[in-house]
């Protein structure tokens, strides 16, 4: 557990704004506090308009940054890590039969100086400001996985986990569609690792699976090669 320092291409102190973002509630009382203005003098007229102008620009300043510019933040965080990924798992990339893979899932602890965030990006899937980060690493004689929670505000990392689980004993991975879970079965141990979870007001968020369908398969892929040799 160490924080992370890792080149986000981006400046961090606009991630908060991203998630901060105005509601548009909050953008209409500004516009009728501008319209009111007009009709309570010079005084009323000038501040009614910096503070519509205020969280005009807040809303749709310069440096807002994009869906893409987060979904891209988290790719480079979790591409920083997978050494550290295979040091806390205790093997060595030589010992694997392919490279490691990562997904992202719902976070199990919260940074103590960030709240949990979340936002819905314009095509409907929800970007969080923390999450776990998990890697799946295909020793020759074992899978082994590494976790940990990240939040991207202040680059804070929770405790480490790491399991390790012999080819021999896996005899499942699936990931359901339905309840957003990837299911490991080691013999009658279900692993499960649900990728989303409630918001604030208790909605199930959202998000992309692509990378938890691709270990899946990956897994399943393994298992059918160690069974037929």
């Amino acid at each position: 557990m160490a924080d992370i320092n890792v080149d986000l291409g981006l400046d961090r102190k606009d991630i908060p704004a991203y998630f901060d973002e105005v509601p548009d509630a909050l953008v209409g009382f500004g516009g009728v506090i501008f319209l009111i203005s007009f009709f309570v003098g010079e005084l009323g007229f000038v501040l009614g308009f910096l503070i519509f102008g205020y969280i005009l620009y807040w809303k749709y300043g310069p440096t807002k940054l994009s869906d893409e510019d987060i979904d891209a933040a988290w790719v480079k965080i979790a591409e920083s890590r997978i050494d550290e990924a295979y040091r806390v798992a205790l093997m060595e990339k030589d010992d694997t039969i392919r490279d490691a893979e990562w997904f992202f899932a719902w976070p199990n602890e919260s940074s103590p100086s960030t709240e949990y965030k979340s936002k819905e990006g314009k095509d409907g899937f929800y970007r969080r400001n923390t999450q776990r980060l998990v890697y799946m690493i295909y020793g020759k004689d074992q899978l082994v996985t590494f976790g940990e929670t990240i939040c991207i505000e202040d680059m804070w990392d929770g405790e480490d986990d790491s399991q390790e689980y012999y080819w021999q004993d896996v005899s499942s991975m699936g990931f359901d569609q339905k309840s957003n879970k990837l299911e490991l079965a080691c013999g009658p141990k279900i692993i499960v690792y649900p990728l989303a979870g409630a918001g604030g007001d208790g909605y199930i968020e959202k998000v992309k699976t692509d990378r938890a369908t691709e270990i899946a398969n990956s897994v399943r892929v393994m298992l059918r090669e160690k069974k037929s040799s």
